[in-house]
C-alpha cells in the first residue's frame, strides 16, 4: 500500500494545475515565507554589524598594576573597542581617586569590580571586605622576607606565666594576607573579631609571622 502517498501527491499536483487561483495562492505564500526569512536574516546581520562595528571607550592598563595602587594616566589609557568585545562593568573612564583592590595586568580592561570602595590609602584598598589592618613589629632576622600579597600564619608565643594552663604557643589566625611591609613592621589583614585578640597577644607576648607556601590552599 505504499502507492497511496504517491497517488495523493499526484492528485494534489493535478488539483493545483487545474485551479489557477490555488496555484497563485501557494506561490504567494511561498513568496511571503521567503521574504520573511530574508528580512530576519538582514535584521540579524544588521544587529551583528551594530555590535561589532560600533565601538565604545574603555580603560585599559598600560602596565601591571598592583593592589592598592591608584589609577592615573601613567598606568592606564582610554581606547575604543567593539561593543561586542566589552565585558559588563568595564570602566569607560577613570573615576577620581580610584584604587585597585586586586591586581590588574598590562593590556587588561579595568572593570568596576576590581576597584576598592571607600579606600583613602593603598593599604586600605588592599584590605578584603570584613578585615582590619594590624601592624606586627618584626625584628631583623625574626621573620622571613615578606612582600605585599604573601600569606602568613600569625603565631603567638607566650611565657609560661602568661599562658597559665593553656598552650604557650599557638596559631592565632592562618593564611592572612600581607598588605604592607615597612621597616620594623609588617601589616596583615585579619578578620574583625581576630583584631582584638591580636592586640592582646602583641601586648602579652611575642608574635611571629610564618610564611605560607604558594601551593597551599589559603582556605585551609
Amino acid at each position: 500500500m505504499r502507492w497511496k502517498p504517491l497517488s495523493r501527491r499526484l492528485a494534489l499536483g493535478l488539483a493545483v494545475r487545474r485551479r489557477p487561483r490555488l496555484r497563485r495562492a501557494l506561490a504567494l505564500a511561498v513568496g511571503l515565507l521567503s521574504g520573511a526569512a530574508v528580512v530576519a536574516t538582514v535584521q540579524g546581520a544588521d544587529h551583528t554589524r551594530a555590535r561589532w562595528g560600533h565601538t565604545t571607550a574603555v580603560v585599559v592598563a598600560t602596565r601591571d598594576i598592583g593592589a592598592g595602587v591608584a589609577l592615573d594616566p601613567h598606568n592606564t589609557r582610554v581606547v575604543h573597542r567593539p561593543i561586542g568585545l566589552v565585558p559588563a562593568g568595564a570602566l569607560r573612564s577613570v573615576p577620581p581617586a580610584a584604587r585597585l583592590a586586586t591586581p590588574v595586568f598590562a593590556g587588561e580592561l579595568v572593570r568596576q569590580e576590581r576597584l576598592a570602595t571607600m579606600a583613602l590609602s593603598a593599604v586600605a584598598a588592599r584590605l578584603p571586605a570584613g578585615t582590619r589592618a594590624m601592624a606586627v613589629p618584626v625584628e631583623p632576622g625574626a621573620a622571613p622576607a615578606l612582600s605585599v600579597g604573601d600569606r602568613v600564619d600569625v603565631v603567638v608565643a607566650l611565657s609560661p606565666d602568661a599562658a597559665g594552663g593553656g598552650p604557650a604557643g599557638f596559631v592565632l589566625t592562618s593564611a592572612v594576607p600581607v598588605v604592607d611591609v615597612a621597616e620594623g613592621a609588617v601589616t596583615v589583614a585579619v578578620e574583625r573579631d581576630v583584631a582584638p585578640r591580636l592586640a592582646v597577644a602583641l601586648g602579652a607576648g611575642a608574635v611571629t609571622l610564618a610564611l605560607v607556601g604558594g601551593a597551599e590552599d589559603p582556605r585551609g
